[in-house]
């Protein structure tokens, strides 16, 4: 059985600088990888951190994964809307 309920959820830009603190910290055991080269033209693996990112490129990964927020900055998952 459903339950129909409001919760107030938050989208990476509309949160406070310590709720995004809060959630780039949480972020900092996950890492991008990603493929480079080095000087000799070998292909090397480097790795990219969000807390490293700016704000655009935070915000524009949140918006492109869904992701909504409680107002401490943690994921609240994914919601459906009710329609009225």
């Amino acid at each position: 059985m459903s339950k129909l309920i409001k919760i107030r959820a938050y989208e990476y830009a509309e949160l406070n600088d310590k709720a995004k603190d809060n959630f780039i910290n949480s972020m900092w055991d996950m890492s991008f990888e990603y493929e480079d080269e080095d000087e000799e033209g070998n292909t090397i693996i480097k790795y990219d951190y969000f807390g490293e990112w700016d704000l655009k490129e935070q915000i524009d990964f949140c918006e492109y994964n869904d992701y909504l927020f409680n107002k401490y900055g943690k994921l609240i998952g994914h919601l459906e809307e009710a329609e009225a």
